[in-house]
């Protein structure tokens, strides 16, 4: 297994898109929708590094949820101009709004450690435990 910062950031990025430990990309690190597990199952990295660290996850689910309407909305209003449809734009911004960052919630976490760990690499005193076979 190649430490984080050796791997790249599309593969941490990847890694994180698809739900899986950004350090060894092992899978199973929820418990739930809303859970994740404290450690990775597969190689023990802890997933909390510091007080308050998923509140930069939050930041990620936001800024996520903020683009992908922006994207709707300019495609929207330019594609019905000058006759925009103001009530059904509304409602979808509010669905889009309400249920997307629930759905997108775990991949938030997920891509938030990834973005993490690239900026941020494992120091020594972090460094799980090694398992046995």
């Amino acid at each position: 297994m190649l430490p984080a910062r050796q791997v790249g950031f599309g593969v941490l990025l990847r890694r994180g898109l698809r739900k899986r430990c950004p350090v060894c990309g092992g899978k199973n690190i929820f418990s739930g929708w809303f859970s994740l597990h404290d450690h990775c199952p597969t190689c023990g990295y802890r997933f909390v590094r510091e007080d308050g660290y998923w509140v930069s996850a939050i930041i990620v689910n936001m800024a996520v949820i903020e683009v992908l309407f922006l994207v709707v909305f300019m495609i929207t209003v330019v594609a019905t101009a000058p006759e925009v449809p103001w009530v059904p734009l509304v409602i979808i911004a509010a669905v889009m709004n309400i249920l997307f960052p629930v759905f997108f919630f775990p991949y938030s976490k997920t891509v938030w450690m990834a973005v993490d760990l690239y900026f941020h690499p494992i120091e020594t005193s972090e460094h799980p435990p090694l398992r046995k076979l």
